[in-house]
């Protein structure tokens, strides 16, 4: 089920061309939002990070910026060079989710 949603949070699928999806832009702003604070909190400037994932810089910046989408096995390296874990980062996101979520229907 953990793999299921990391699978889902990094391989997003698109909504149809006119279509917008709320829970699916909250999730992807969270899931932006998640890596760079994984980044920041390991101290890892763009570059380290792209040196041990093995991605361009301009790939961390992307992903962090929401203009890309990173694949699950670059997630697994991402998590692992900052020293977390993919189930980590899956119960943070559930969190920011969930304060998220909270925060929109009050």
């Amino acid at each position: 089920d953990r793999l299921k949603q990391i699978c889902l949070l990094g391989d997003r699928a698109t909504a149809p061309p006119g279509h917008v999806n709320d829970t699916s832009a909250a999730a992807e702003a969270a899931f932006s939002a998640e890596l760079t604070q994984l980044r920041l909190h390991a101290g890892l400037s763009r570059y380290a990070l792209a040196a041990q994932v093995g991605i361009p810089p301009s790939d961390v910046d992307r992903s962090e910026s929401g203009h890309r989408r990173a694949h699950v096995v670059e997630l697994f390296h991402w998590c692992k060079a900052c020293g977390s874990s993919l189930d980590t980062f899956v119960e943070r996101m559930d969190r920011r989710l969930a304060l998220d979520a909270s925060l929109t229907c009050h």
